[in-house]
């Protein structure tokens, strides 16, 4: 498979006093495009930190974090070369994060004066994508209305659109974020508990929807403390002390439906007792 991200031996220190902590420590992973994977570990275990990181929303100390440009990132101006984290400031990795990266948290952070389709629309103004946001020629592609009124359509909220976050529940609130993260089309998606304060209903919903994106090439990388959530993904990364303690890719299991669940969550529960989960 094509490689989207390649982070190499990454590691972030804090001080307490002159005491040393990694926080993240000598971390190696690889991300290809379209894969769906999953961090698991206890709290503290580091996984926030390393998301954080991966986004370039934090500095490391020791190691790499690079982008494959061919893999559909994009940069500007253009270049060849891949995209290396330890050789740009926090100005250029902020742009390249609003071109090439969506991130949901926990909490929605949707803001509370706009409406959901304001809420979703804001991405595609502050990227300065006039095209998108008036009619373009015929064959030239899309409106920014008809794009995300095509979102909203798909994933139950049309309803919704003219509703301001306080008038949705949690679960149409965190639909809301992801179609927020998601309508540029960022070659990586980024979720940190996406789903750490929803009922199992709203985290059903809300699961669909980033397994239907994934269905339709949204590389996604997630961190859970759920099992149930965890088996949507392809593969789990798991991160002990700040180190990774293992890697799981889910066998292709026979059967379907619950059957296949089932079968999925035992591999994974196999998994997590050999690391004291």
């Amino acid at each position: 498979m094509e490689k989207l991200l390649e982070v190499r031996n990454l590691t972030k220190k804090y001080y307490v006093g002159k005491t040393e902590n990694k926080v993240v420590d000598n971390v190696s992973i690889d991300v290809d495009k379209g894969e769906f994977v999953v961090i698991m570990g206890a709290s503290g275990s580091g996984k926030t930190s390393l998301m954080h990181l991966i986004a370039g929303i934090d500095d490391f100390d020791e190691g790499s974090i690079k982008y494959m440009p061919a893999s559909g990132v994009t940069t500007k101006p253009p270049v060849d070369d891949t995209v290396d984290f330890g050789r740009m400031n926090g100005k250029a990795k902020a742009v390249f994060r609003q071109r090439n990266i969506g991130i949901v948290f926990q909490q929605q952070c949707l803001i509370p004066d706009l409406t959901v389709y304001e809420n979703i629309m804001l991405p595609l103004m502050l990227k300065r994508r006039p095209l998108m946001l008036k009619r373009r020629p015929a064959g030239n592609g899309k409106q920014g209305k008809d794009i995300i009124l095509r979102l909203c359509g798909q994933f139950g909220l049309t309803e919704h659109i003219r509703k301001y976050p306080s008038q949705l529940s949690g679960g149409q609130q965190q639909r809301a974020a992801i179609l927020r993260s998601v309508v540029n089309e960022p070659p990586l998606l980024l979720c940190d508990e996406p789903t750490g304060s929803l009922n199992s209903a709203q985290t059903k919903r809300v699961m669909d929807l980033l397994s239907e994106l994934n269905q339709k090439g949204q590389t996604i990388i997630l961190v859970t403390h759920d099992t149930k959530v965890a088996v949507r993904g392809k593969r789990i990364v798991y991160i002990e002390d700040g180190h990774a303690g293992g890697e799981l890719t889910f066998t292709e299991a026979e059967g379907a439906g619950q059957e296949r669940v089932d079968k999925k969550e035992q591999e994974l529960m196999d998994f997590l007792k050999e690391r004291g989960w």
